[in-house]
């Protein structure tokens, strides 16, 4: 079974008893891994996609990242709201009555052309 950079960075944060910038536990799993630049380089972009999906890490200010176990609730729940943009919404239709809905039975999709 091969070790996913995920894990050596959980196991990495286990050790520690600090919070650290993503470049530099990037550049731990890297070293830990044993990628060259090429490869490292490649993989970037999904290790920090797992890194943004995985529970057992959150994101602090400055690109600085941590354990959540090591962290109050308080201190990994933020407002998401403002991630939203409304502005795509507006063009979307509006369901009033889910009564008027045409379901297709096939597929579960709903037929657009019946909310007009």
């Amino acid at each position: 079974m091969s070790v996913k950079t995920i894990d050596v960075a959980y196991d990495y944060l286990k050790t520690q008893n600090h919070s650290i910038s993503f470049r530099d536990l990037w550049n731990k799993v890297v070293d830990e891994m044993g990628y060259d630049e090429a490869q490292a380089k490649k993989k970037i972009s999904q290790f920090y996609t797992d890194l943004s999906l995985d529970s057992r890490f959150t994101p602090l200010q400055n690109n600085v990242w941590d354990l959540k176990s090591n962290h109050k609730l308080s201190e990994v729940l933020f407002d998401s709201s403002s991630l939203i943009d409304e502005s795509d919404d507006e063009d979307a239709p509006v369901i009033e009555d889910y009564d008027d809905v045409d379901v297709n039975d096939d597929d579960r999709r709903v037929d657009l052309d019946s909310l007009d």
